[in-house]
């Protein structure tokens, strides 16, 4: 038993018995306390790798989608959370818009189910689908038209320029009597869209059981959340604004993670879904929707760099003697072995692990998990099973962003939040995915903590060796190169 726990294992036990033998030469070598700061940043950086290249394994295992506007995912997760935590005016003025259009949006399988039956010619369909379409896109401008989306988003920038009392620089939303029209204009919006999806008269479609219910549900609950957001959107920042600094962080992460998860959604169904069998295009596709949104973002935000504060509990003056004694004082620092080392730099190490684990379990003792894991060996088998195989790839490419979103905001304290600062993490995510193998989470994992230690440990050399830092980026590329070389499907790949 022991034989067979060793063989399915051999891989990983190599690995890090190879990263403990390193450890041990670098803490002979380097001594104990640069070796701690090096290892101890490395773990950061890998965490932070993990939080990207965890969903982009999933999305490329999975659905062998090479989706080049993940790490932009990453960079929307970090100013959404931002905003939220600084002023979150913007938000709650665009969330009645959203709920309203996603309230239209889910009827899909309801429509999709009537309209099916519906005695129309094939060359009749294609034209009433895009004049439907054309018709929804056309009540969404409406609906924005004369909206300050820019005053919106411009009372964060104010918030963290000025330092002041964010409740004295917040934009006035507008007065409901003028802006109820806006929620309603999109709900028919997504109506119509959803009218276009359902493609009347096309009796192929295939109509799961319980889809309907669940859109009813679905549906009926967005309904309410848009008119509680409508009600309440001049009242709720101001409201939030008042929390506790901590409480309002972990919110602002809830809230970056689920803004990036909900965008991804509809980037799938809209943009990725109809090009599943054209590969070149996906990446035509991916990598224009990447340009887009960074134009947006500084459209909207300026292309300067913003730095989030940290919240209250890693931000107390003085040092913790011990993690232990963190809890009590919440000291912008920790002695670790000896080691003075930011309080907040340790919360994305706890992060990234509690990512892994939470991963670990989805998709190991959930049944989401084991449809995943099954779609990835085979996925025309899982299909003939009944399986709604295209709502799990929207799942698996919401969670992919959900999870980059995440580490976007969670990044945001201990980076600038820049309109360009994706990009890099997007290229380590990629190398990750190489090393670990296409599919694999525990991969993934192995694979950020490999290059995030690669990358500490090479800007540490370079800098004692007075090296270019160009090293310590090579680093990365060196370790895919050999890993390849070995192994050419990654650490725990599977050969095709």
């Amino acid at each position: 038993m022991r034989l067979g726990f060793f063989r399915r294992n051999a891989t990983m036990l190599v690995v890090l018995g190879l990263i403990a033998v390193l450890g041990v030469i670098g803490w002979t070598t380097m001594g104990q306390q640069p070796f701690v700061r090096t290892t101890l940043s490395g773990l950061t950086i890998g965490a932070l790798y993990f939080m990207v290249a965890s969903g982009l394994t999933l999305i490329f295992g999975l659905m062998d989608v090479l989706n080049f506007a993940h790490g932009t995912m990453f960079m929307l997760g970090a100013y959404l959370g931002w905003q939220f935590y600084t002023n979150p005016t913007f938000l709650f003025g665009l969330f009645p818009l959203i709920f309203a259009l996603l309230a239209g949006l889910v009827t899909s399988p309801i429509l999709r189910s009537t309209f099916m039956h519906l005695n129309v010619s094939e060359k009749a369909q294609k034209t009433i689908q895009t004049a439907v379409a054309l018709a929804g896109i056309a009540l969404i401008v409406l609906a924005v038209r004369g909206l300050d989306i820019l005053g919106l988003a411009e009372t964060a920038m104010v918030a963290t320029m000025s330092m002041g009392n964010p409740l004295a620089e917040a934009s006035a939303q507008e007065p409901l009597a003028v802006f109820w029209f806006r929620p309603v204009l999109m709900f028919l919006a997504g109506l119509l869209l959803a009218a276009a999806a359902a493609r009347p008269g096309d009796r192929t479609q295939v109509v799961y059981a319980g889809d309907k219910r669940q859109a009813w549900i679905i549906s009926g609950s967005l309904a309410v959340l848009t008119v509680t957001a409508t009600l309440f959107r001049e009242s709720a920042p101001n409201a939030v604004l008042l929390w506790n600094g901590n409480l309002r962080f972990f919110a602002a992460l809830a809230v970056g993670a689920l803004c990036g998860a909900g965008l991804s959604a509809a980037v799938e169904v809209s943009l990725i879904r109809p090009l599943y069998i054209r590969p070149l295009y996906q990446v035509i596709v991916t990598l224009g929707l990447a340009y887009v949104l960074r134009e947006t973002i500084q459209v909207l935000w300026d292309p300067l760099a913003y730095q989030m504060t940290r919240p209250p509990m890693f931000s107390q003056p003085g040092k913790a003697e011990n993690i232990l004694a963190w809890f009590s004082g919440q000291n912008l620092t920790v002695d670790v072995l000896g080691v003075t080392f930011p309080s907040y730099r340790l919360f994305i190490i706890v992060l990234g692990v509690l990512m892994v684990i939470a991963l670990s379990l989805l998709m190991n003792y959930s049944r989401l998990g084991m449809i995943i894991r099954a779609g990835v060996q085979d996925r025309t088998m899982v299909e003939a099973l009944g399986i709604n195989v295209r709502k799990v790839f929207t799942i698996v490419f919401m969670l992919g962003a959900g999870l980059a979103a995440l580490g976007g905001i969670g990044a945001a304290p201990f980076i600038p939040v820049q309109p360009n600062m994706g990009d890099a993490f997007q290229l380590q995510a990629f190398i990750v995915v190489v090393i670990g193998g296409m599919g694999s989470y525990s991969g993934a994992a192995i694979g950020a903590l490999l290059l995030g230690l690669a990358r500490a440990f090479g800007d540490y050399l370079a800098l004692k060796f007075s090296l270019s830092p160009a090293i310590a980026e090579a680093s990365t590329v060196i370790i895919m190169a050999i890993v390849l070389l070995v192994r050419p499907a990654g650490l725990f790949g599977k050969k095709e």
